[in-house]
């Protein structure tokens, strides 16, 4: 529903910001307002993608299909007590580049500055995951290793699910190589690490 929203010739802006805002039922007071947070849609091989930025960072980049897009949109709507507003910024610009790079398989990571808002946790478990190279792969229980929390593999996983930006997830699988559950698909998680096997 939301790829046929997106891609409507809607007669104003105001139009398509009504229908998105009814989509993910949010209300429509959220895309309201003066705020610093610019959304807007990314089309991307594996489908469209939902991108918020602000002037300096990007801070949440979801597939549009994705349920979990409505509480994540409330998650970074309260925290950042800014409204959000349809258009982009420089950021914008340059994800949607960096992702037509990546894509072409002509970049193997992102330099777009990126806005985290989780616990420590979860950054230590996130910087960790960005230093998987493209095209490798690792586990839960080595990524807990990794930030010297051996025993703390599922609090791991929650912390890699809970990624919804440009980190790569998806390059963590089961201890004994198997695809384990992710979050917008097997089938997205299969694509994304055959285009990172050129970059091995």
């Amino acid at each position: 529903m939301i790829d046929a929203q997106i891609t409507a010739d809607f007669v104003s802006p105001s139009a398509f910001r009504t229908a998105f805002s009814k989509t993910i039922w949010l209300s429509h007071s959220v895309f309201t307002g003066e705020g610093m947070l610019k959304m807007n849609w990314i089309g991307t091989p594996l489908g469209p993608m939902i991108a918020l930025c602000d002037a300096c960072s990007l801070q949440l980049l979801e597939f549009a299909d994705q349920k979990i897009l409505r509480s994540e949109m409330i998650k970074l709507f309260e925290y950042c007590k800014v409204t959000i507003q349809f258009g982009e910024t420089p950021k914008t610009a340059l994800i949607k580049s960096e992702l037509q790079q990546y894509f072409a398989r002509n970049r193997p990571r992102f330099t777009v500055p990126l806005e985290l808002h989780r616990s420590e946790f979860s950054h230590a478990v996130w910087h960790a995951l960005r230093d998987i190279p493209a095209g490798a792969t690792s586990s839960y229980g080595d990524i807990a290793r990794a930030i010297d929390k051996p025993s703390a593999t599922r609090a791991v996983a929650h912390a890699n699910g809970a990624n919804q930006i440009v980190i790569p997830c998806h390059r963590v699988i089961g201890a004994d190589g198997s695809l384990t559950y992710y979050g917008v698909g097997l089938g997205r998680r299969q694509k994304f690490i055959e285009v990172e096997q050129s970059y091995r």
